[in-house]
């Protein structure tokens, strides 16, 4: 998915308090303040420089009135000319702390967030007296520090800005960012948990906490909780796409595919204007329709994923692997090469090469199922799937069954899980049959989704008539294909050879229409 997409944005730094000031040009200044409080920041600007022009020979007024100018101007988005203002009220005023604060505020906003931590560095030391301003400074700079991407540094400022004991909960919400980025999951939960004590009365920011809050969650497989705070998010907040996707997707991990499409599906309306998002969310919603048996809606979404966004390798390599699975290896291959010609990533390379080998494989196109599975495994050598792939071609072609043997012994040696569908027959055709049939059995009692467990019914049909048991075979076979897994699929798997004359296996796939 989108992914992911951005929970909070840090920019939304905090601005010191206002300074006195002398009655030289007071007027033009009580006219700027008022203007500024309209939101009028040009005017405001005007009736500055005018107050600027006056008192020109007092440094001390003069560094307030830069200062309050720059301010505007940051509000305006000038953010070179809020600096150069600051810079002039520093080089009058040395000691006056705001000039580095909203100089390192306006760095920040202009995106060179190492010259806002710098700042903003200088003017922590003139605040060790002020809790609630030391905090700010900290958090901000915290911020920055985020955006450069030294999160134990913007830990440790968030952390400084906490232990000030102001009522203030940005630094928790920030931290808990960080350490979901970090993968210190349940330090975010209880950082989000902290945060909405303090924005109770802002239910958009509680939402914002609690879709944080769950995407953590999710990322500790809790995924019935995960999925209450992304529920109460969306109670407060109904009018974000956002939740919905996050939700979707939270559903999708956890199995409910249905429901996983029926938030794709709400999440829709939020992205019209969005080609890129839009393409991702069609995407994701046809993965969800395939696992739930649904191939010809899957198709036309993913379809329309592919016209919205025709330059996303992702996307191409999505429909192959929904061709694969309906048992259409060809135009699965042909969409593979589309993604292989885009994306550049080597594992994500790797991947499709060994997706390609196994819908070569169907095709009996041996000795490109190698040399497939040899990119692939050149390119990441930790990826189980093309040995296995390739131990299966070179006993399909005869070679030297040792060959064959070494690719099947790395795929048991590398699945720490032992649980993947290639360990389970790696096992089968290394001699252990009754432990892949125990492995996949297992799978079926502790598997809660049904979609999810009728293919392990295939694979239990596969082993046993592999091992040239037909009874066993077709029991498996029917429940999976009642279950409305593909027929087509079925008739192209060589594993399925020895009951193809079976009359049990004849009435399963009596039904010419494909499912």
């Amino acid at each position: 998915m989108n992914n992911y997409l951005k929970l909070l944005c840090f920019g939304a730094l905090m601005m010191p308090a206002a300074a006195s000031y002398a009655q030289n040009g007071i007027e033009y200044v009580k006219k700027a303040a008022e203007l500024t409080q309209a939101g009028d920041y040009t005017g405001a600007i005007t009736n500055y420089t005018k107050a600027i022009a006056i008192n020109k020979n007092n440094k001390v007024i003069l560094t307030i009135l830069y200062d309050k100018r720059a301010a505007c101007k940051t509000e305006l988005k000038l953010y070179r000319e809020a600096i150069a203002d600051e810079t002039i009220a520093i080089a009058a005023s040395p000691q006056y702390p705001f000039a580095y604060w909203n100089r390192g505020f306006a760095y920040s906003r202009a995106g060179e967030f190492q010259q806002g931590i710098n700042d903003y560095t200088k003017a922590i030391p003139f605040f060790k007296a002020n809790n609630q301003n030391l905090s700010i400074l900290y958090d901000n700079r915290g911020s920055n520090e985020v955006s450069l991407k030294q999160y134990d540094k913007a830990i440790n400022d968030f952390t400084l800005a906490i232990a000030q004991h102001v009522p203030q909960g940005g630094a928790y919400w920030h931290r808990a960012f960080i350490n979901n980025i970090k993968g210190n999951y349940q330090q975010a939960i209880d950082d989000y948990t902290s945060a909405i004590f303090y924005v109770t009365e802002n239910p958009l920011q509680m939402a914002l906490i609690y879709d944080g809050r769950g995407v953590s969650k999710r990322n500790l497989k809790q995924y019935r909780e995960s999925i209450n705070d992304f529920n109460t998010a969306i109670k407060l907040n109904p009018n974000s796409g956002n939740l919905y996707w996050h939700r979707g997707f939270t559903y999708q991990v956890n199995g409910d595919y249905q429901l996983a499409v029926d938030d794709y599906t709400a999440a829709m309306p939020f992205y019209q204007a969005d080609k890129e998002n839009l393409a991702l969310l069609y995407e994701n919603r046809s993965i969800n329709e395939t696992r739930s048996l649904q191939p010809q809606k899957a198709m036309d979404d993913i379809s329309k994923a592919i016209n919205l966004a025709p330059q996303s390798g992702d996307i191409y390599w999505t429909r192959g692997s929904i061709y694969s699975q309906i048992g259409e290896p060809g135009l699965a291959i042909d969409d593979f090469n589309k993604a292989l010609q885009i994306l550049k990533d080597n594992k994500m390379l790797a991947a499709l090469h060994s997706e390609k080998a196994t819908n070569l494989y169907v095709l009996n196109q041996n000795q490109q199922v190698i040399d497939e599975c040899t990119t692939a495994i050149a390119l990441n050598p930790y990826n189980i799937s093309p040995y296995y792939t390739r131990g299966r071609a070179y006993l399909k072609m005869g070679a030297d069954k040792q060959l064959a043997l070494n690719d099947l012994n790395k795929v048991i040696g590398l699945d720490t899980a032992k649980s993947s569908v290639s360990y389970i027959f790696a096992q089968f055709y290394t001699g252990h049959p009754d432990l892949a049939l125990q492995i996949l059995q297992q799978q079926v009692l502790i598997t809660p989704n049904p979609d999810d467990v009728l293919t392990h019914y295939y694979n239990i049909a596969c082993v046993f008539s592999i091992m040239n048991k037909p009874d066993e075979a077709n029991i498996y076979l029917k429940k999976a294909i009642d279950a409305g897994y593909s027929k087509k699929f079925a008739a192209n798997d060589e594993d399925l050879n020895n009951i193809r004359k079976t009359p049990d296996y004849i009435a399963a796939m009596a039904d010419s229409a494909v499912k």
